[in-house]
């Protein structure tokens, strides 16, 4: 299937014909990486991360300990 690149802003696009994007399972909004393989442009849809994928990336730099306290500061009346 031939589609035409065209002129997007200061960058270029394609329009995905539907039956391509169903076939990739890609939605308006997917996020999709993107990148060149041997001369050839790839895009290729990335899986959403899971609650736990998320939470294993964290690491002691991501930690920046307690944000809010239950203390009163200054002359608060709680």
């Amino acid at each position: 299937m031939s589609v035409t690149v065209s002129k997007w802003g200061n960058s270029l696009g394609i329009r995905t014909p539907r039956g391509v994007a169903q076939d990739a399972h890609v939605t308006e909004g997917t996020v999709v990486d993107v990148r060149v393989e041997n001369g050839r442009i790839i895009a290729e849809p990335l899986a959403e991360a899971s609650l736990e994928v998320l939470l294993a990336r964290i690491t002691p730099e991501h930690c920046h300990g307690l944000q809010f306290s239950d203390e009163p500061i200054g002359r608060e009346a709680w």
